[in-house]
């Protein structure tokens, strides 16, 4: 069975930018057929995920998109990492900077992804997690 295809796979998109973070989300449900159940526009602020926090509780996957806005997404992540400290969470941006990447692997994210590359390595780490739980 593929595992986009399971059944109750919730995914949370958080970032600054409505578009990129839908344009992000029909990719990845195209690309693999996943079922979004959650998908957040734009909300990095931590008063959301901590009114969130029952609900996001359920949530298989977390993906932050930084969308150049470094500083709110580690903040994020940060929020995230201490709310969900087993959950998965991995960071897309645009560009690839080494500098966010460093951060990012410091603030606990789990994987750091480029958009400008091909989206098959998201897929991939989104399927190895739900695969490895």
């Amino acid at each position: 069975m593929n595992p986009f295809e399971m059944a109750g796979m919730q995914l949370l998109i958080l970032g600054q930018n409505k578009l990129v973070s839908e344009t992000l989300a029909e990719l990845l449900a195209e690309q693999s057929r996943l079922a979004l159940a959650y998908l957040a526009l734009p909300a990095c602020a931590s008063c959301w995920l901590n009114e969130q926090k029952e609900q996001l509780s359920q949530t298989n996957i977390f993906i932050i998109n930084t969308d150049d806005a470094y500083q709110k997404g580690v903040e994020c992540l940060k929020t995230l990492r201490d709310a969900y400290p087993d959950a998965p969470i991995f960071v897309v941006d645009q560009h690839e900077s080494p500098s966010l990447i460093a951060l990012c692997a410091a603030a606990g994210a789990n994987a750091y992804f480029s958009l400008s590359g091909p989206l098959n390595k998201l897929e991939q780490a989104i399927s190895s997690c739900l695969i490895n739980g």
